[in-house]
């Protein structure tokens, strides 16, 4: 009676036995389970130290074909060596199909305990596969071919889809070659300009070489351009730079061609044939979506070796008016997001006038500094002359890298009859191979080289970096309406990165003042700036160019003053001037534009402009007494007259002037100073006789009573009233300037 109670209590315990020992057996199968995540990675294992892992994914997609490029890591924990020769990869589809991979890069089979190491490997697919219906198998050759696990594509370490990329073996093009060589061409980016009523047509690739003969040439192979309908266009291949990594070689290529009349983009095919008779095609791209433009303030990535994190965006574009000509102006800022510090590119520029297929180059200027660091940025900026038949309303403005360049034509290809369209493409069919069609991982030698290229020459290639839309057109630059307000004495502001005015000197305006010269019939406008040293280090002083723009629109340019000085110490100061001459018509309000030197003789680059009002001397009332400026002198003249002599049949004046002169102590000068002239005019204007004095050097003024003879007068009698003209005079470049100081009159 009491047994089965026992029996009862005896079943309770065996249970919970049997559950603990299942649990076991479960977590030793898991461990010792391929296909399992491991530290963070999924893993297919070989045994509880040692497993595989897919590192890198890359899908590339042509116009009708696609492959899979791969790396797989044999990470090798245990103690012995493991021989990678004696497993196999190939590449499956969820359902069901199979793809023969074939290693790529040259490598070494033994993987030493305690390390790991990455073997490389393509494998061709059929068209419209994604990456979530494939898989990379691992299999076991020396238990016949068993499957050991898959790991997903979608999974891996790193995945990138190239939409734009063809991969084909090397003895597919050229049968010289026998060995184990994959070649990847990208297309990355392209232009389509017009060109003296033609369009050229640049396309920027990147070529990478892996496997056996990773140093073949990729301008051996022959480029075409496909436009449709059965017509095609040789490109001509010119190599700009290249690089190396895991036994793989990247060769930045430049394809061009010229085309009669404008292409449709959508139609653009890149062609990549055999450089044989019947130019076979070996496979196409399409380009269509390569020809991307950007609005204005948006980033373009630079696609060239060693910039990694670095855009250009264009932020500003506008039409000025500089010397009575219409000119161009493109802002453009280069932002170094990358981790390094990267030399300035050499950026050429080109506006094309939508509405009429215009073409023009721009000259470029450039920050001083010839790097950028990372997180700074840089700033271009590009100008162009508007010839006078180019009113377009709608532009794009192009922006390319200049680098040397190996050049080099297609052997081969026509010019008008094309053979894409009605060749083999060379690429997979799609349909599956077995699962045990399998080959050796281990790679052969290679066999002799290919034919070289002919016509090889160095030129200067430019790399595309970013077209911008510029459908909105240029904005309105010039003008007074674009200055802002200036009052005398105000410290100027520069552009900034500008290669003219050193971000430490102190720039202003001292004096601004016109005079009309009535006998000549022009007006004289002279512009006196200040320059001043804050720093602690010396600086150059700088060589601008200046104009003034009327209300009209009309510019008259400056003539800077000859001067010694070339530097200017710390805490110090330096003055020179300016001086215009325009009709006595142009008064009241100008617009001041300052502007730095191009590599171009017929182009300057505004980096300040202001609206200034220009005063006229000549409507100043006769001084009797009173101050005088002649920055960075001050003219006390206390009080003066003006006698009579007449002398052996001769006339003269004598002019006596009492003065107290001062100087502002931080400002050097030097014998290049202005000097000052002194004019004797009747009561009709004319002028009877002068003379000059100097403020700096030998014999200059001194404070106290000044005596100046006037003889040799160009009269026969004495003339009342008498006014004494005070002119401060300088030399230019293209004469002698004058400005009116003052006026004493009897």
């Amino acid at each position: 009676m009491n047994l089965e109670p026992m029996k009862r209590t005896h079943n309770r315990k065996k249970y919970p036995a049997i559950a603990l020992v299942f649990t076991l057996l479960c977590m030793l199968a898991y461990n010792f389970a391929p296909g399992v995540t491991y530290a963070g990675k999924e893993g297919v294992f070989l045994n509880g130290s040692a497993y595989f892992t897919l590192e890198e994914v890359a899908l590339s997609k042509g116009t009708d074909s696609q492959s899979m490029q791969f790396r797989v890591m044999l990470n090798n924990d245990s103690d012995a060596a493991l021989d990678f020769n004696s497993y196999g990869v190939k590449v499956l589809t969820t359902d069901g199909r199979s793809y023969y991979a074939s290693l790529s890069e040259k490598a070494d089979a033994i993987v030493q305990p305690g390390a790991a190491k990455s073997y490389a490997f393509i494998a061709k697919l059929a068209p419209g596969l994604t990456s979530d219906e494939l898989m990379v198998d691992f299999f076991d050759r020396s238990r016949g071919n068993a499957d050991i696990g898959a790991l997903s594509v979608q999974k891996a370490i790193s995945f990138q889809q190239n939409d734009h990329q063809f991969v084909f073996n090397l003895s597919d093009a050229d049968t010289t070659y026998t060995g184990n060589t994959f070649v990847a061409v990208q297309a990355v980016k392209g232009f389509v300009i017009p060109s003296d009523n033609q369009w050229k047509v640049t396309l920027q690739t990147k070529v990478k070489v892996s496997g056996t003969d990773n140093n073949w040439n990729p301008s051996n192979l022959n480029y075409a351009l496909n436009v449709g309908g059965g017509k095609t266009f040789p490109l001509k291949a010119s190599t700009v730079e290249s690089s190396q990594a895991d036994g793989a070689i990247t060769t930045d290529l430049l394809l061009t061609a010229t085309l009669e009349t404008q292409p449709e983009l959508d139609k653009l095919t890149l062609d990549m044939n055999k450089n044989d008779a019947s130019v076979t095609n070996l496979g196409k791209i399409a380009l269509g979506s390569m020809f991307q433009y950007v609005k204005l303030g948006e980033k373009g990535l630079f696609d060239s070796i060693g910039k990694q994190g670095v855009s250009i965006a264009v932020t500003k574009a506008e039409e000025i008016n500089q010397s009575g000509k219409r000119q161009a102006l493109v802002t453009a800022v280069l932002h170094n997001e990358g981790k390094r510090t990267i030399a300035n590119p050499v950026l050429t520029g080109i506006l094309v006038a939508k509405e009429q297929a215009i073409a023009l180059s721009t000259e470029t200027v450039v920050d001083k500094d010839k790097y950028t660091v990372a997180g700074n940025t840089a700033t271009y900026q590009f100008i162009v002359e508007l010839p006078d038949e180019v009113v377009s309303g709608t532009y794009e403005f192009f922006v390319s890298e200049s680098k040397s360049a190996q050049s080099s034509n297609s052997s081969s290809g026509s010019g008008t009859t094309g053979t894409g369209s009605s060749t083999s493409t060379g690429t997979s069919s799609g349909s599956s191979s077995s699962s045990s069609s399998t080959s050796s991982n281990t790679s052969s030698n290679s066999s002799s080289n290919s034919s070289t290229q002919s016509n090889t020459t160095t030129t200067a290639s430019g790399v595309p970096v970013i077209a911008v839309d510029l459908d909105a057109g240029l904005t309105a630059g010039s003008g007074l309406a674009s200055a802002g307000d200036y009052e005398i004495g105000q410290l100027m502001s520069f552009t900034p990165g500008n290669t003219t005015i050193d971000s430490n000197l102190e720039v202003s305006l001292v004096e601004l003042t016109s005079h009309t010269n009535a006998q000549n019939g022009y007006q004289t406008v002279v512009a006196k700036f200040k320059f001043l040293n804050n720093s602690t280090k010396t600086l150059d002083l700088p060589n601008f160019a200046t104009e003034l723009q009327d209300a009209a629109g009309t510019s008259y340019p400056g003539a800077r003053q000859t001067t010694v000085l070339q530097q200017l110490i710390p805490q110090s100061a330096y003055v020179y001037s300016y001086s215009y001459l325009m009709p006595p018509s142009a008064k009241g309000t100008f617009k001041l534009s300052i502007m730095e030197e191009t590599s171009s003789n017929k182009l300057k680059l505004p980096i300040a402009a202001y609206q200034v009002a220009v005063h006229s001397a000549d409507e100043d009332t006769p001084l009797m007494s009173g101050k005088v400026s002649l920055y960075p002198y001050t003219v006390n003249i206390m009080n003066w007259d003006l006698a009579t002599y007449y002398s052996g049949g001769k006339y003269s004046y004598k002019l006596r002037m009492n003065l107290d002169i001062a100087k502002d102590p931080k400002v050097l000068v030097d014998d290049s100073f202005s000097t000052l002239e002194f004019e004797l005019v009747d009561k009709d204007n004319r002028v009877l006789g002068g003379m000059t004095q100097t403020l700096q050097g030998t014999n200059k003024l001194v404070n106290g009573i000044q005596t100046f003879d006037f003889t040799d007068i160009k009269s026969d009698q004495f003339s009342y009233p008498i006014t004494v003209n005070v002119y401060e005079t300088m030399q230019t470049a293209t004469g002698t300037a004058k400005r009116l100081v003052t006026k004493l009159q009897q």
